[in-house]
């Protein structure tokens, strides 16, 4: 699933892949310090619903209201309005339902290469005109031209008097070329539009109904003439049996079918221009066909059978949508009413509410790489993980909020999945202090003394080696702190992709299910973070959404939040 090592992908509370206590529910079972996971309640990531649950942290929106991440999944979006990516113009919502999604301006497209196309003027002078003063009285003539593969209107022999109203110049001349082809088709080919044919086949079928049915009964739709409500008002009132009453019934005349065109029959006949379009493609070839885009890019097109036939298709329109939380209709994403400006108005990312967890080797044998930083297209070599050999990792948990926030990590002490591999945090609960300005480090590093700090730091460049080289990772005490983020370790053991030979032979489902699937070798740790944190009331800022009836502007209000995060560490050797 993972392509990249190592990374770190989040998960919306709105999956159900894990049955993890929430810190809003069963908050008596969770203690204050440590948080403990069964295997059942693990988020497995190498389930098949995984790829649909998990999201990279930029991804993400969070919801003030409901104090809850939203994925694609957990918003709804509406429209803002329409606009025309080409003129830049906003069209009115009445407008489109009536006209449809597509510009009603000079915005066109190339049918060839689907590039806007632009107006240019053609010069259209007379060979007799020879004079200078004479050619400059000629008329001008404008096309639609692509100044990407030169595809021009001039090839379907179309053109324009007037740069502007391009739409309505195009009706004309494609109403005026369809009105002429029928209007010059032979009078014995005629043919008749499929309402009028089914028309008059319907009435045809009337008249056998009323010549041969029930229809001369005046009583043919009552109740009554059903045969079993008949039969039971005979049996009860005497007289005639219903089945004698049936014999002497008048056998009905068999309809007849249609026999000409005023009754509606229609006959298929060869036509000399499904020849002629047969013979034309097999001379020019498949290449000279248009491709599916091509004949559904516009109306127009869906009958053609030639690229050279092509019609230019106007620009669909594009809209703005703002996202909107489904549990409370909070408005989570919103962009600028203006049409060119893209900037956000409201826009909640996740990242900015949320601790970001990352991980990275503590000893790394090859230097790390960056995605986002590839030179050349193929993917970097990363490292095979020995399996039951320990490595350890610097986990780093960074804090985006401006109070001072307590961590409490769980993960299960085997990894879910086939290749079950050991994983321990030895400091699962800790503080991250603050985020503030980038400044503020700065200044309080420069006031502490440090007379040999430039000394020692030069010596660790020159000779590779540090202090934090030296150290040795101990339970339940911190590796780094930062101004606003903590690092510890993380102790993992690889399992192995094949199991150990067994002397109890084993069944076909159980070999089965031994059997390695797609990404099974990649080893994810599934980390479940619980958060807390206090947060003051503004005085301007409404109590009812913070979920908390009872607090004054001025007070502290506790916020906890917990997610569940799979950090890709690697592959496992086989």
């Amino acid at each position: 699933m993972t392509t990249a090592f190592p990374s770190s992908l989040y998960a919306c509370p709105c999956s159900d892949l894990s049955s993890a206590p929430t810190p809003s529910s069963k908050r008596a079972s969770i203690q204050p310090n440590t948080l403990e996971l069964s295997g059942d309640q693990a988020f497995n990531p190498h389930s098949p619903r995984a790829n649909y649950a998990l999201y990279p942290l930029s991804d993400l929106l969070y919801c003030e209201e409901c104090d809850e991440i939203r994925c694609p999944r957990c918003w709804t979006e509406e429209i803002l309005y329409w606009y025309c990516p080409n003129c830049l113009f906003d069209v009115p919502s009445s407008t489109v339902k009536g006209d449809g999604n597509r510009c009603s301006r000079s915005c066109y497209n190339c049918p060839s290469c689907t590039t806007p196309l632009q107006i240019t003027q053609v010069s259209h002078r007379d060979e007799g005109l020879l004079k200078p003063t004479d050619a400059a009285g000629g008329d001008e003539t404008y096309v639609l031209q692509c100044q990407y593969c030169d595809w021009s209107s001039l090839e379907i022999d179309v053109r324009f008097s007037k740069p502007t109203k391009i739409t309505e110049q195009l009706a004309k001349q494609r109403k005026a070329r369809v009105s002429g082809k029928e209007d010059t088709a032979p009078s014995d080919k005629k043919v008749t539009a499929p309402d009028d044919v089914f028309a008059s086949l319907v009435s045809f079928y009337k008249d056998q109904l009323d010549e041969s049915g029930d229809s001369r009964n005046p009583y043919s739709n009552s109740p009554y003439n059903s045969p079993a409500n008949l039969a039971r008002i005979m049996s009860l009132y005497g007289g005639l049996s219903y089945n004698a009453l049936k014999k002497t019934r008048e056998k009905p005349q068999p309809m007849r079918e249609a026999l000409g065109a005023p009754e509606g029959l229609f006959s298929f006949g060869t036509d000399r221009s499904d020849t002629e379009i047969i013979s034309r493609m097999q001379t020019s070839g498949w290449d000279a066909t248009p491709t599916a885009e091509q004949q559904l890019s516009a109306p127009v097109n869906h009958d053609i059978r030639f690229a050279d036939e092509l019609w230019p298709s106007a620009t669909q329109l594009r809209t703005r949508r703002a996202k909107r939380c489904k549990n409370c209709r909070h408005i989570i994403a919103r962009q600028e009413p203006k049409v060119g400006n893209m900037r956000y108005k409201i826009r909640l990312l996740a990242m900015n509410y949320i601790p970001r967890l990352s991980i990275r080797p503590l000893h790394p044998t090859m230097p790390l790489t960056n995605p986002a930083f590839n030179l050349k297209p193929e993917m970097p070599q990363h490292e095979l993980l020995q399996p039951h050999k320990a490595q350890q990792y610097v986990l780093t948990i960074r804090n985006a909020l401006f109070e001072t926030v307590k961590i409490s990590l769980a993960t299960p002490a085997t990894t879910p999945g086939k290749v079950a591999s050991r994983v321990t945090i030895l400091c699962p609960s800790f503080t991250v202090g603050p985020a503030g300005d980038v400044w503020d480090e700065a200044l309080s590093a420069s006031a502490e003394p440090n007379s040999d700090g430039g000394r020692k730091a030069a010596m660790a460049s020159l000779t590779g080696s540090s202090e934090s080289s030296d150290r040795q990772p101990e339970a339940g005490k911190i590796w780094e702190r930062t101004r606003n983020s903590t690092s510890v370790i993380v102790e993992v053991v690889p399992g192995a992709l094949q199991q150990p030979p067994s002397i109890v032979r084993k069944t076909d489902k159980e070999l089965a299910d031994e059997e390695l699937e797609e990404d099974d070798d990649v080893l994810e740790v599934p980390v479940y973070v619980r958060t807390e944190w206090e947060m003051e009331v503004k005085p301007g800022e409404s109590v009812q959404a913070k979920k908390d009836a009872n607090a004054m502007p001025g007070e502290k209000v506790g916020k906890e939040l917990g997610y569940w995060v799979v950090l890709a560490v690697g592959r496992i050797a086989g």
